[in-house]
């Protein structure tokens, strides 16, 4: 008995752990595959996505722009309102994917697998009741730079600076002031520039569970992160709409503290950051503007971490500092 319970202590870690790679490799795939899809989103519109298509809460984001290249069209075409002009506060409109319409609700409720790291809890639904707000979480996020998503600076450190989905205050979709970065202004050079990584879901359900793993809609926390600090940091993220645990997930890890709130159709996104986190041992997978997937430790240093989330710093990086 006693040498059966010694092979059961050495095994069960080791398929853990087997089974933990194994998820970890499924994860990177889905990140590659998103990766892949905003370089041929850039390839014919000579521009990679935006982060908002208006500097207004909830307002489309780069998710419904790729959808094509993962294979969703369908639920691409759901999102009709995505390519209007002419914004006005109500749902549904082209500010985003929000409202009480068939279509839209058919691709906010629309299962993806691209969108959903298996090491997690998801995917997890939100307000799946609700006609106008209900969708369902996923895992990806893309980086607004070191700072806030107008790459405001949380810090003295002079490593700051906007990256690829970083937004324009007051920019429009109507008057083509949303900001939409070129390949040629990726100055850092693509494989040292940050474009996507982790991010993890609150389990709550059927209410609201704030924005983390709101990747439908461009708001912090949700379809955004900020290389403010780095992966799984103990710093707590920063955002509008509450908490997990505000809100009853007491199985949401992350350190969390709620901004204040502003009033609806506002920004509502002023000096919020919200890391990269996963349920990942050690770090969180991360994808480059050249294609390429890493896995990010958190010990990576944190002015490297900055260093990689601007995309025109003109920090220089050794590719051994690459973590």
């Amino acid at each position: 008995m006693a040498i059966i319970a010694l092979l059961i202590a050495i095994l069960v870690p080791a398929v853990q752990a087997a089974r933990e790679s194994a998820r970890r490799i499924s994860c990177s795939n889905n990140l590659r595959q998103l990766a892949l899809a905003c370089l041929s989103f850039e390839s014919t519109q000579r521009r990679l996505p935006y982060g908002r298509k208006y500097d207004f809460w909830d307002s489309y984001t780069w998710t419904q722009l790729t959808l094509p290249w993962i294979e969703q069209q369908s639920v691409a075409d759901g999102y009709w309102t995505l390519p209007l002009k002419g914004f006005f506060k109500r749902h549904p409109g082209p500010n985003g994917p929000a409202g009480d319409d068939p279509r839209l609700r058919s691709s906010r409720h629309a299962f993806i697998p691209t969108y959903y790291c298996v090491s997690d809890r998801g995917p997890t639904r939100n307000e799946i009741d609700s006609s106008t707000f209900g969708f369902i979480r996923g895992n990806y996020s893309g980086c607004v730079g070191a700072g806030d998503m107008y790459g405001y600076a949380m810090d003295a450190l002079p490593e700051r600076g906007p990256g690829i989905f970083a937004v324009a205050g007051d920019q429009s979709y109507d008057d083509g002031t949303t900001r939409m970065v070129k390949a040629t202004e990726i100055k850092d050079g693509r494989m040292k520039t940050l474009l996507l990584s982790e991010i993890m879901v609150p389990d709550i359900e059927p209410g609201w569970g704030g924005p983390m793993g709101e990747i439908i809609y461009g708001n912090m926390g949700g379809a955004l992160f900020s290389a403010a600090y780095t992966p799984n940091t103990s710093v707590p993220d920063e955002v509008y709409g509450g908490c997990p645990q505000q809100r009853g997930d007491t199985g949401y890890r992350a350190p969390c503290s709620p901004l204040v709130e502003g009033g609806g159709w506002t920004p509502k996104a002023l000096y919020a950051h919200a890391a990269a986190r996963s349920r990942h041992p050690g770090g969180v997978n991360a994808a480059f503007t050249d294609g390429s997937v890493r896995f990010a430790m958190e010990y990576v240093n944190l002015r490297v971490w900055r260093s990689l989330g601007t995309h025109a710093g003109g920090e220089v990086i050794s590719h051994g500092d690459i973590p």
